[in-house]
């Protein structure tokens, strides 16, 4: 019994440190002059973090694009307006990327780096800045993606908002051999909306 005792006990370190692997520690991070507490992110997939890592390569920098589709839609809310997205906030494990459309700035990305994976939301505000009655729909990423290409199916919270929206897959994609940053929109499986992004050369002002 004594023998076994002494065989837990010198076990113990190993399980310690195995549990600790694949676990990722987010900074202390300010926002409006207030920390914010240190937050602990188990990342599960190391695809969700290079695509997270390419992505952040465009921190600090705003370009421009256009949508691809739908092109003759004059009720769509994109329709023959000219995009601008920002990558304003660039944390560890988090990045807004505001989003104007025309002279509308209503329009926020946000993608976390979360203890359930990847998670695409979208922000929408009033010019006063409080939330939309319709905001805060997305989902997490699947684990098809790649560090270059993210796919996010609407999660049950969207699907409860947005019943319509239940099918919505949203694909995220960088192609650096090109310089463009895509935003693809499906649902029902049929194409429903697709801009492009060149992030060859950041905006001028």
């Amino acid at each position: 019994m004594k023998s076994l005792k002494y065989l837990i006990i010198s076990f113990l370190p190993f399980i310690f440190f195995a549990c600790g692997e694949g676990r990722e520690v987010d900074d202390t991070v300010t926002l409006g002059g207030e920390e914010e507490v240190v937050v602990e992110a188990e990342v599960d997939s190391d695809i969700h973090r290079a695509f997270f890592d390419n992505l952040r390569k465009l921190c600090g920098q705003s370009f421009v694009g256009k949508p691809i589709y739908p092109l003759d839609d004059p009720e769509h809310p994109f329709y023959d307006q000219p995009i601008m997205v920002s990558f304003s906030v660039c944390e560890r494990d988090r990045v807004h990327m505001p989003l104007q459309v025309g002279e509308n700035l209503s329009r926020t990305w946000m993608l976390t780096l979360t203890e359930e994976g990847l998670l695409l939301k979208h922000d929408h505000r009033h010019e006063d800045g409080t939330p939309e009655e319709l905001t805060m729909y997305g989902g997490y990423a699947t684990e098809e993606g790649t560090e270059w290409s993210q796919f996010f199916p609407a999660d049950d919270e969207t699907a409860e908002m947005l019943p319509e929206a239940s099918t919505n897959v949203w694909n995220m994609v960088i192609n650096e051999e090109e310089g463009t940053f895509e935003y693809i929109l499906h649902r029902h499986g049929n194409l429903r909306f697709h801009a492009v992004i060149d992030i060859s050369e950041p905006a001028t002002f």
